[in-house]
């Protein structure tokens, strides 16, 4: 009889995808802290795994479909940083989410494009990926990413 895990890691190999490396920060924060059982993420830019950063301006310079794509992209990256830290098996909730989009002042599609992380992170995590979300316009973000995300997460003791 051959028996088939649900794990996060398989259900991301399903999805063809791969977490990508966690780099070290390289400014004076933490990645991730944690306090019992809530584990608190850094925000995660559109970095793709080739270290390469998706940029742009919502509503500019980026279309809707690429901005949605560097979310997915901010969520591996999240996925990766939950992973380095404690491991994806260990989530028993994603409790808040909050997206940041870089936006020319008429985009107001930023739901949508978040909703891009959202969706990766339940069809990777199942329930445990359900979570409250703020979906944000900015200016500019760090390195000129198109998409940033931050995350607060329960985790197991």
């Amino acid at each position: 009889m051959t028996t088939t895990t649900n794990t996060a890691l398989d259900r991301l190999r399903r999805l063809g995808l791969t977490l990508p490396p966690a780099a070290a920060p390289k400014y004076a924060y933490e990645a991730t802290t944690r306090l019992g059982d809530l584990l608190f993420v850094s925000g995660q830019i559109s970095r793709a795994g080739d270290g390469t950063v998706v940029t742009g301006t919502a509503g500019d310079s980026a279309t809707v479909a690429e901005a949605v794509e560097a979310a997915r992209i901010c969520a591996l990256n999240l996925l990766a940083r939950i992973h380095a830290s404690v491991g994806l098996d260990n989530v028993t909730q994603i409790l808040k989410l909050n997206g940041y989009v870089a936006s020319g002042p008429e985009f107001t599609d930023q739901p949508t494009v978040i909703d891009g992380a959202s969706t990766l992170l339940r069809d990777v995590l199942g329930e445990a990926g359900r979570h409250a979300r703020t979906a944000l316009p900015a200016p500019v973000l760090p390195a000129r990413a198109l998409v940033e995300i931050e995350a607060i997460v329960a985790v197991r003791t």
